[in-house]
């Protein structure tokens, strides 16, 4: 990390503390459940410096320890369809960024890459071969949210999911909490570039969620290398109450 990044992070931190933003439940009034999968370092935006609005978190990182505070539950197992013993591809990018329950698909970008070199940050193209060597593989443990959900009293409005190719297989696994009345909001990153071989792009995730009842209701603009993917926001049809009003507020819906 050079001096200039590490002295904006510290900034950042110290205009973070100041705001109270990544407090939980900050000033005694959040009402929002989140579920956060590939919960890397504080709650994904907005709700970082909504955090007033969130009443509790469950976080999924396989590679952190697991925990749980009165708010906040990490639990150190990855997501998926069913519960397996899966690969997890770690690459060489900086802390592992990337890593995956997929194999990166360098074939696909090298016949394609006078084309892709054009899309995105220049620096994150010229490098991407780079920072996708294999670092090395773990063996990781798998399971579904509805098994994680079905032993948890609490109620979680949201499901946000970073997972880098693996979002069609956690909704999937979470079939459960998606056809009942809790959640009411997927936060999805969908790839719109086959970047990993084998996963589902952003137009078959989204038919499934429309099939579960979900609208897209936000897209951010794209990122990544090559631009490859968006942050889709989903609401659930007809949502209302206190809950869907804290969530449109935090979006800017």
């Amino acid at each position: 990390m050079g001096m200039v990044e590490a002295a904006y992070r510290l900034a950042r931190r110290a205009i973070d503390r100041l705001h109270g933003y990544g407090v939980i439940n900050r000033g005694g009034r959040g009402v929002v459940g989140l579920i956060d999968v590939g919960s890397v370092g504080p709650l994904p935006d907005p709700w970082h410096k909504r955090s007033d609005l969130v009443s509790h978190v469950l976080k999924f990182e396989p590679r952190d320890p697991r925990e749980e505070k009165p708010r906040v539950v990490s639990v150190d197992v990855a997501l998926w369809s069913e519960p397996a013993t899966l690969p997890f591809y770690v690459y060489a990018g900086q802390a592992g960024h990337g890593s995956s329950l997929f194999r990166e698909d360098q074939d696909y970008v090298r016949e394609n890459f006078e084309k892709l070199r054009t899309l995105g940050p220049a620096h994150l193209a010229e490098t991407w071969f780079d920072r996708v060597q294999l670092h090395h593989v773990e063996e990781i443990q798998c399971t579904t949210l509805d098994a994680v959900l079905a032993e948890r009293s609490e109620t979680y409005h949201v499901l946000k999911i970073d997972a880098q190719g693996a979002e069609r297989q956690i909704l999937e696994g979470a079939a459960n909490y998606l056809s009942g009345d809790d959640c009411l909001a997927l936060h999805l990153e969908l790839f719109r570039l086959p970047l990993y071989k084998g996963i589902a792009l952003r137009p078959e995730v989204e038919a499934m969620v429309d099939s579960l009842g979900f609208s897209l209701v936000k897209e951010f603009p794209p990122h990544g290398t090559f631009d490859s993917q968006n942050d889709c926001v989903f609401l659930r049809r007809g949502a209302d109450g206190p809950v869907a009003d804290a969530i449109r507020v935090a979006y800017e819906l």
